[in-house]
């Protein structure tokens, strides 16, 4: 994941979490401009404790995974909260077909 998707991600976190840039900024210590930046992709980096420290606010966690490893049902199901996705889009992304779900 890149610091672009790791700034959508952030964005759509921050919305669901109804937490203004600015309110953000005061908790988190970064400044309202970068995070500005940071959510359109036009910041070239970011340090990893002001990256925790914007993730916390809005109630994210940043963990390590094996490059390759594929998604997670929690991942999906996170995703789902978010953006409220049908039942038929999370069997789709995560590729489970219906058979599958009777075993």
């Amino acid at each position: 994941m890149c610091l672009f998707e790791l700034g959508e991600a952030f964005r759509r976190a921050r919305i669901a979490a109804n937490k203004t840039q600015q309110q953000v900024a005061e908790l988190s210590g970064v400044t309202r401009a970068r995070i500005s930046r940071f959510e359109t992709g036009q910041l070239p980096e970011l340090g990893t404790v002001k990256l925790l420290s914007l993730f916390e606010a809005v109630g994210l966690e940043l963990f390590a995974r094996p490059i390759g490893h594929g998604r997670t049902l929690d991942d999906v199901l996170a995703e789902q909260r978010i953006s409220a996705v049908s039942e038929k889009e999370t069997r789709r992304r995560v590729r489970v077909p219906r058979s599958a779900k009777t075993r």
